[in-house]
């Protein structure tokens, strides 16, 4: 099979995350600069390997070694190509990508939020919008 080049455009999902509640309380998505990677053969790549090319491109810990945060369950990362998720254990020539064509990657940061219950007001917040 012929090489093909994919164009990445990575993300990055910022999960300000409740320590109280156990949930995401809010969340932004930054668009980080594309890039392309030449894949010598889709269907020698899995999903996993892929989304460890991105990490590394951007210096990314590996998934393996992330803090996981108590309630949070979901995904680190993620890759899409054309609205569909390109499952971990899958090549990438199982998913239909056999030519050049776009992915969307996304990498999840958690960000803790605690609580200061000082005075009762509704700025009860430790982490200011600014930090986010």
């Amino acid at each position: 099979m012929a090489p093909i080049t994919l164009t990445i455009k990575p993300r990055v999902q910022k999960d300000k995350w409740s320590l109280y509640w156990k949930s995401s309380m809010m969340t932004k998505t930054e668009m980080l600069d594309d890039f392309t990677l030449s894949i010598e053969d889709p269907s020698l790549m899995t999903g996993a390997q892929l989304k460890s090319k991105v990490a590394e491109q951007f210096g990314w810990e590996p998934v393996d070694q992330l803090l996981r945060l108590e309630g949070f369950e979901e995904p680190w990362e993620l890759a899409m190509y054309k609205g569909n998720e390109i499952p971990s254990d899958k090549t990438l020539s199982d998913c239909g990508i056999k030519d050049d064509c776009l992915v969307v990657t996304v990498r999840k940061v958690l960000i803790a939020e605690g609580w200061k219950m000082i005075g009762g007001g509704d700025d009860d917040s430790s982490t200011d919008e600014e930090d986010f």
